[in-house]
């Protein structure tokens, strides 16, 4: 199974503090680190992971080959990836205690992707099973209409939230991924069931929305079907949309019933938020079926 994912590569740099800040407030934090991030980077490790044949996709800095060398080590393929960028797209990260965060978001070189990189990166990879993207990079509108138009299958995770994402052409969308905050935020509603029957109407063909500690939900016009969550301690829950994405996109390619593939997104994401870190932590295929096994 090949798998395209066009997204953002980005240098985290994560802080732990002794809670979140208030507005106007300092705090000391009590350690600093860095790691490989960025929304395009941890869902194509997910997918890899799982067991696809990944294309990475998208653009870094000078300094991206601390990136690309983390991936490729991973078994993902970077030789899509521009290193043409002024600088590398990154990420500041509070984490407290109890595992929340809170995130400042430098887009870089994620934001500077061309229509003409589209255009060349669709005509090399247009036998990918699936195009799967985020809302990091510059293109992405472009991007869904070119490959819907190629006959591309798409699938789209419209994060982080912003206005603008009301605009997408949803219609160009065959599977739409996103969190109850994104959901509501696009809709107005506020109940999970509602949220996802509202996003149908807007043009995809599948919903999964994802509801954090509750689980996830899927549509695609019928009967709803509800996955509820693992009871885990959260340790850090930053990247934990990432894994469930990737894990569960890759069973539900491999013609996975819907509950199975979101149960397998679920099980990855709770072994996921156990450790400190995003990427590093997004666990094996291996771990995520023995979790299963130990968790049935």
């Amino acid at each position: 199974m090949k798998v395209t994912v066009f997204g953002s590569y980005n240098i985290d740099k994560v802080y732990n503090m002794p809670r979140l800040p208030e507005k106007g407030e300092t705090l000391y934090c009590t350690g600093y680190e860095i790691h490989v991030g960025g929304k395009g980077l941890n869902q194509a490790l997910a997918f890899s992971k799982a067991g696809a044949q990944v294309v990475a996709a998208g653009k870094v800095g000078k300094d991206g080959n601390y990136l690309t060398d983390y991936l490729e080590k991973n078994g993902v393929d970077t030789s899509a990836i521009d290193f043409s960028g002024e600088f590398t797209g990154h990420t500041i990260i509070e984490i407290d205690p109890e595992g929340q965060n809170q995130m400042i978001l430098f887009g870089g070189a994620n934001r500077e992707i061309t229509p003409e990189y589209c255009d060349t990166l669709l005509s090399q990879h247009r036998d990918s099973e699936l195009l799967l993207m985020q809302y990091e990079t510059s293109c992405v509108e472009y991007m869904l209409e070119k490959a819907h138009g190629m006959g591309i299958k798409t699938a789209l995770n419209p994060s982080p939230y912003v206005d603008e994402i009301k605009n997408i052409p949803f219609e160009f969308v065959d599977l739409l991924i996103l969190n109850e905050y994104e959901g509501e935020s696009i809709t107005g509603k506020s109940d999970p069931e509602e949220i996802a029957k509202a996003l149908y109407n807007l043009g995809p063909s599948q919903i999964i929305l994802t509801l954090g500690g509750k689980g996830a939900v899927y549509y695609d016009g019928g009967e709803p079907v509800f996955c509820p969550a693992f009871n885990v301690k959260a340790v850090d829950t930053t990247g934990a949309g990432d894994t469930f994405t990737g894990y569960c996109l890759y069973d539900m390619l491999s013609g996975v019933f819907p509950y199975e593939a979101m149960r397998k997104g679920c099980a990855a994401s709770a072994i996921e938020v156990t450790k400190p870190g995003a990427a590093e932590t997004i666990p094996s295929g291996s771990e995520v079926e023995e979790f299963l096994r130990n968790n049935g």
